[in-house]
């Protein structure tokens, strides 16, 4: 067992509680958080304020090859099936892959991130890949892999931890059908899928179906989350409140490809649960600072009123509940992943309100302690 004390950001609402002692077994669950003021193994300064480890709910992290290799070019011509990212996939060598699967992993690590959900290409041969280096990494992969010409649903299912749809041009009747049955015997399988992620998506959708593709995915009651909705319409998103799909934006790769911001706010208002993504590494950092920084002030320019404890809570609370983990708490039962950031330091001194410090001022320098399942990986005051 190990104990941590000091300032605390606790449970679902991310309360700040001065003082407290969180202990965490040799599993890595915290099974208790108290008052009482006793010796712990690592008595946090005063300055300090420990939050739940940070999660990334949407990453390609096998593109990150390809850093600023794609600005410029449309979502299409990036990332599209015959765009530069799977042309590159295609013709690289497993080392290659290997190496730029390590080098996100590193970065969402030093960053802050514990946990990330991961849209896996190239079907079981993909989620090998990744699960082999997540073996050598103090973080947790959820993967969701994706179908190939090669492997069915069925059987990328039974290798990871739930499905990473492309899109609704990516799977037909019969692909619904099978989903269906993997979920009635796997109702806690996750499965996500891209949606309106561009106009030239949404087009194309009413093309070939008839309909735009939120109205597609609402219709087949299998899905658990859709990511992006960057161009989603207000009775659409009544459509997945109604269903209890929960929605991830990436409002950074979002813009990065020119694309609209999503509609955070409205999301808000049909309580629809939201979390946060840095998408495409080719595209930006896996930075959760800049993604909350990034959010707010576009928000902002963008009318929409969210504030900085909605956002915190999209790449913790939220972010841990929609890819239904105990994660993302400080909260007894809940995987011992924790930060510690210190309130005192050059970036975040004189700031009056916690949320706002940390969404809007912090950044990776501002860490100085990080737990993953109890076991210390980060601590900045170790002599």
């Amino acid at each position: 067992m190990v104990s941590i004390r000091g300032n605390a950001l606790l449970g679902s609402d991310l309360t700040f509680t001065e003082d407290m002692t969180i202990e965490i077994d040799d599993e890595g669950v915290i099974i208790s958080i108290a008052k009482e003021k006793k010796t712990a193994d690592y008595l946090l300064p005063s300055s300090y304020v420990i939050v739940p480890g940070f999660i990334n709910a949407h990453i390609h992290l096998g593109d990150a090859f390809l850093k600023d290799q794609t600005y410029g070019s449309s979502l299409e011509e990036a990332v599209g099936p015959n765009g530069i990212k799977h042309s590159k996939l295609s013709t690289s060598g497993i080392e290659e892959k290997i190496g730029s699967i390590r080098n996100s992993l590193e970065m969402l690590i030093q960053n802050g991130f514990t946990s990330f959900a991961d849209f896996r290409e190239e079907g079981i041969r993909g989620i090998d890949l990744l699960r082999n280096e997540l073996k050598q990494y103090p973080i947790r992969g959820i993967i969701l892999g994706r179908q190939t010409e090669k492997n069915t649903f069925d059987e990328v299912s039974k290798n990871c931890d739930g499905l990473g749809i492309r899109d609704v041009f990516d799977i037909n009747q019969e692909g619904y059908t099978t989903l269906s049955k993997l979920k009635t015997n796997n109702p806690s399988m996750l499965v996500g899928i891209h949606v309106s992620e561009s106009e030239e998506v949404i087009a194309e959708s009413i093309s070939k179906f008839g309909k735009r593709d939120i109205s597609i995915i609402t219709e087949n009651d299998v899905f658990d989350f859709v990511v992006h909705a960057n161009y989603s319409k207000d009775e659409e998103l009544k459509l997945l409140s109604q269903r209890d799909i929960d929605v991830v934006c990436c409002p950074i790769s979002s813009l990065y490809f020119g694309l609209k911001f999503p509609p955070l706010e409205l999301i808000q208002k049909y309580d629809i649960l939201f979390s946060l993504g840095t998408d495409n590494v080719l595209s930006c950092n896996p930075d959760p600072f800049r993604l909350m920084a990034f959010t707010l002030y576009n928000a902002r320019a963008n009318c929409q009123n969210i504030s900085p404890k909605e956002v915190l809570k999209s790449i913790t609370v939220n972010a841990g509940l929609i890819l239904k983990q105990k994660i993302g708490q400080l909260k007894i039962g809940y995987s011992g992943d924790l930060l510690a950031i210190d309130l005192e330091s050059y970036n975040l001194k004189f700031s009056k309100d916690v949320y706002t410090a940390i969404t809007l001022r912090a950044d990776q320098s501002d860490i100085c302690f990080q737990m993953y399942k109890g076991k210390v990986i980060k601590w900045k005051d170790q002599k």
